[in-house]
């Protein structure tokens, strides 16, 4: 693990410093909304969970679906900016919580339907996540990634996401594995994990 990614999983205020100075990542993407929605078999009514919510953008369009969704990330300000650009959306709520953490998330969500990492699962993959995630997903729930793949991103862009490596390894860890690109050169991919 590099420097700069271990800073960015353990400390809370690195990631605050960045959503204090406007820092957000790119909203979902149409084709990115719609492949998630058909790999998953998101509909209304379905209990959500999204890991490292940041800014909330894929909170608040799940919640447009009818979908309950609760946003955790460990940054205090990305909360704070969730709550504020979306504090008109129904059946959704944002908590300050690292998922890494040893500490129960009070109260306990579980069991949901679906699990949501976008552009995150990097930062809180771990034992302890693993844990959590065996404790909230119902049998037959899904958990989501949408993740660069680490040895496709530009040069002179910060090595982010999962090698594929990592992304194929999870193929042994769950039921049923679906992954689909979601540019034209798969740097970006979804997964979709069915226990």
């Amino acid at each position: 693990m590099s420097t700069d990614t271990l800073i960015e999983t353990q400390m809370a205020a690195y990631w605050d410093d960045l959503y204090e100075t406007g820092y957000t990542t790119p909203p979902p993407s149409d084709i990115e909304r719609q492949m998630l929605r058909a790999t998953t078999g998101a509909e209304s009514g379905m209990r959500v969970l999204d890991v490292g919510c940041g800014t909330g953008r894929l909170s608040a369009h799940l919640a447009s679906w009818g979908m309950q969704v609760t946003g955790l990330d460990h940054s205090l300000s990305a909360i704070a900016s969730a709550r504020w650009a979306h504090a008109d959306v129904p059946l959704l709520d944002f908590r300050l919580y690292d998922v890494t953490s040893p500490r129960p998330l009070v109260p306990d969500p579980g069991p949901v339907d679906l699990v949501t990492c976008r552009l995150s699962y990097e930062f809180v993959a771990g034992p302890r996540f693993t844990a959590n995630l065996r404790r909230w997903l119902r049998p037959g729930g899904v958990l989501h990634i949408t993740t660069t793949v680490s040895e496709l991103t530009r040069p002179g862009v910060a090595r982010r996401g999962l090698p594929k490596s990592a992304i194929d390894e999870l193929a042994s860890h769950w039921r049923h594995m679906t992954v689909y690109r979601l540019t034209r050169d798969s740097a970006l991919v979804g997964v979709a994990l069915r226990n």
